[in-house]
């Protein structure tokens, strides 16, 4: 099972944060340092996962702590068991959604097409239309058909796709074979790699970067896309500021002007 950091409180918590470090969970629960002479690490007894070598309190150190401390390992310890086979995925919280994307790395097509919509994770199955949404996570074969409004995605990969990205819908990150079909309106992709694709980019839309291998198919109006190798800034529209677009990025060193319709490769 992958990695992750918890921190266990003296009264039994389990504190956690997706895709979060350990100093990030002190930092956002304010956890208080810990003076007992059995302290893990400076603050309350922080874990490893059980299933990683070298994990578990007693394989630290830690020899003596207190029961509601080994409680609550124990039932982390199960439902993290429980989770890994398959079973009461629901009850996965929603501060667990690393875990939630482990699962579905592990058991592919197995896995319920269910939606964790709380922990950000969109993992499998379609969803027909999303407004003013903010998915952490859109992974494996999720596939949204409208995704509108002030909508944001962090980050997608797999084979995940966006069949319209419209409004002021703004992606973060697109990488592996993700892919968007139409951008219209104000939808912004700030960084598309490793072989993402958009098919077409319509009214104001941006690509900010290109990077490996990615590609847009076809480009109008006013849309633009740069691509990270050599500092061009791809753009449709007849006349174009190309001062305004160099000083829109530093990266962009340079405007090609193309045809409607035409590509851009990274």
């Amino acid at each position: 099972m992958q990695d992750f950091n918890a921190i266990i409180m003296r009264d039994g918590r389990v504190l956690h944060i997706a895709w979060g470090t350990h100093t990030d969970i002190v930092e956002h629960f304010n956890v208080p340092e810990n003076t007992s002479r059995v302290r893990q690490n400076y603050w309350e007894y922080d874990i490893l996962p059980p299933f990683v070598d070298g994990g578990g309190l007693q394989a630290r150190g830690v020899e003596e702590f207190p029961e509601v401390v080994a409680r609550a390992a124990e039932r982390l310890t199960e439902n993290l068991c429980n989770w890994h086979r398959g079973h009461a995925l629901r009850s996965i919280p929603a501060e667990w959604g690393d875990v939630v994307e482990h699962i579905y790395q592990v058991r592919g097509r197995r896995a319920p097409k269910y939606l964790n919509g709380r922990g950000g994770v969109y993992f499998s199955g379609r969803i027909e239309r999303l407004a003013d949404a903010r998915i952490t996570r859109l992974i494996g074969t999720a596939t949204i058909g409208i995704l509108d409004g002030r909508s944001v995605i962090e980050t997608m990969s797999g084979r995940a796709c966006v069949e319209e990205a419209a409004g002021g819908t703004l992606i973060q990150d697109a990488r592996e074979r993700a892919r968007i079909g139409r951008m219209t309106g104000r939808a912004r992709v700030e960084v598309l790699c490793q072989s993402a694709m958009v098919e077409e980019m319509h009214d104001s839309t941006q690509v900010v970067l290109m990077y490996g291998a990615s590609r847009v198919m076809a480009i109008h109006g006013c849309a633009i896309c740069g691509r990270a190798c050599d500092g061009v800034v791809f753009c449709a529209a007849e006349p174009t500021d190309e001062a305004g677009l160099l000083a829109s990025q530093e990266r962009y060193r340079s405007v090609r002007v193309i045809q409607q319709g035409e590509q851009a490769y990274a």
